[in-house]
């Protein structure tokens, strides 16, 4: 079998994902790799990554996450600086070709190469790699006290939200931490698919659950609110349950993901009807739980990332403004309708708010 390897450059430099778990894990300053997969061969490896770029600390796990469309295809690691040991990875492939695949080594330092071995692909097709991380597990400590609070309102209106039913989500494997009165927000992106539609939204929630419970063994969702591009609101791990979005800044902080990927080289847009999403939970926020609209962050303000990408981020001064507007009327949406545009203090792009009823054309 023949195999067209290419990888896409997509940072200058290492940094941690959306996730936050623990290093990203580079080959040349690249992580995304994409890999041709043709039927009719032998068993033989299609993708070999060579030695990545040396993550800091030690570590003992390994997590991928991507596009695997025939589940013929399986992943072998070794630490790299010695006698390569290979290890399997565990692969959870879901029935529309998203997948993670986790891999345990003896806890140490060093840098990861990757293979990818095909057993007999049935078709010809692409392979993605979206990302790496290596992590040993660590204590979650927070690094910031809560500022002052302004008044608190108990019976503040939520915009309309997709329930954790609806997308089948599966129960929390352990208790949930309460965090009764969060103070903070942060906002991230999934490095993942750019939906379409409302039900691919909620299948991509559901794949997500499943990569944070049994790939990176968290309790739950590690967000509390998924937002799409064609602004549906979709419920995460509770409110007032501690998340696992920030690490070391978990307390107190409601977790926004934006689902795509808002970085070179994917460079999914934004759109008016999402952020206006993002903006009605932030204005149900600050009247509820009294938080001051100017906690809104980025990930990349805690840590080194790329989240929530070069484009999203910029967004973030207009979400405080539209934060600390007067909220709109809560009403359920039409299945499929596109909430409203947000208030005219914030001057959203016009060809955004003319393509969020059809997201893929601002891909």
């Amino acid at each position: 079998m023949r195999a067209e390897l290419a990888l896409a450059l997509l940072l200058a430099a290492p940094a941690a994902r959306a996730g936050d778990l623990g290093s990203e894990v580079t080959f040349a300053r690249q992580h995304r790799a994409q890999f041709s997969v043709y039927a009719g061969f032998g068993r033989r490896v299609v993708f070999d990554s060579g030695a990545s770029d040396l993550p800091g600390g030690d570590w003992d796990t390994l997590i991928i996450q991507g596009e695997l469309p025939d589940q013929a295809v399986h992943f072998i690691a070794a630490r790299d600086g010695g006698p390569l040991a290979w290890v399997d990875l565990q692969v959870r492939r879901f029935p529309d070709g998203r997948f993670w695949a986790r891999g345990r080594f003896p806890k140490g330092a060093g840098g990861v190469r990757l293979r990818a071995v095909d057993d007999g692909a049935a078709t010809d097709h692409e392979v993605t790699i979206y990302g790496a991380e290596v992590f040993s597990d660590g204590p979650d400590a927070s690094t910031t006290p809560p500022p002052s609070r302004g008044p608190m309102d108990p019976g503040a209106a939520r915009p309309f939200v997709h329930g954790r039913a609806e997308w089948r989500a599966a129960a929390p494997t352990n208790p949930l931490s309460p965090d009764p009165l969060p103070w903070r927000v942060t906002l991230h992106h999934t490095d993942g698919r750019y939906t379409a539609s409302l039900s691919e939204s909620l299948e991509e929630t559901r794949f997500i659950q499943d990569f944070h419970q049994n790939g990176r063994k968290w309790s739950d969702i590690a967000y509390h609110f998924v937002v799409d591009p064609l602004g549906n609101i979709i419920e995460g791990r509770p409110l007032e349950t501690l998340g696992a979005h920030t690490l070391n800044n978990n307390e107190g902080n409601v977790g926004i993901v934006l689902l795509g990927t808002y970085h070179a080289p994917k460079n999914d847009k934004t759109t008016a009807a999402q952020l206006a999403a993002v903006a009605a939970i932030g204005r149900f926020l600050v009247k509820r739980f009294g938080i001051e609209p100017s906690s809104l962050k980025g990930h990349r303000d805690y840590k080194q990332t790329d989240c929530p990408g070069d484009l999203a981020y910029p967004k973030l001064a207009e979400l405080r403004t539209a934060f600390g507007s007067a909220p709109a009327v809560a009403r359920k949406p039409r299945r499929g309708a596109t909430p409203a545009s947000l208030p005219s203090t914030v001057d959203w792009d016009q060809s955004a708010k003319n393509s969020a009823a059809n997201p893929s054309a601002t891909r």
